[in-house]
């Protein structure tokens, strides 16, 4: 495999990471995982933490936590535009922007907002922009952590971060 199909692979897994947990999360941390270790990528040991919580915690005690981390606490929620601009105007001309990138990359959003971490993940597996990188996502990323001291899913954004800085 390819630098950039592995890097591609391990968006997408990434993507359905930190989305809303299902009964297929297990395995999707697990190749992710796994794919991170192979690459040598400074995310790996963050994800097999994430991996060994995940691995022994039934998916409702799994889908308590996803709410209570991302969708009551505003510091954590999922929102790279909210993160970075609260609830303002200004989220919604990064939203115009993101929907923007996203047609003229022929990358198409349903179900979930466009600055959504998973659908910007997806997004990236796609096209590289570093420019989103850096300017978004990284300080996004490295709030939401300070933010998670004691959650497992600190692990899983903390994987995330080292993989979008790598790139």
């Amino acid at each position: 495999m390819s630098t950039q199909s592995a890097q591609t692979t391990v968006c997408d897994l990434l993507a359905g990471v930190v989305g809303y947990p299902t009964p297929r999360l297990a395995g999707q941390v697990e190749a992710c995982a796994a794919q991170l270790a192979a690459l040598g990528s400074r995310g790996a040991r963050a994800m097999a933490r994430f991996h060994s919580f995940v691995a022994r915690t039934p998916v409702p005690a799994l889908e308590e936590l996803y709410t209570a981390t991302f969708d009551l606490k505003p510091v954590c929620y999922p929102y790279v535009g909210y993160q970075l601009f609260g609830d303002t105007y200004k989220r919604g001309e990064f939203l115009a922007h993101l929907n923007a990138r996203y047609r003229e990359a022929g990358y198409t959003v349903s179900g979930e907002l466009p600055d959504h971490l998973g659908v910007i993940l997806g997004y990236l597996a796609r096209t590289p922009d570093g420019d989103l990188v850096a300017e978004g996502l990284v300080p996004t990323l490295k709030r939401m952590i300070d933010q998670l001291d004691g959650n497992p899913y600190r692990d899983a954004l903390r994987a995330v971060l080292h993989v979008v800085q790598d790139q």
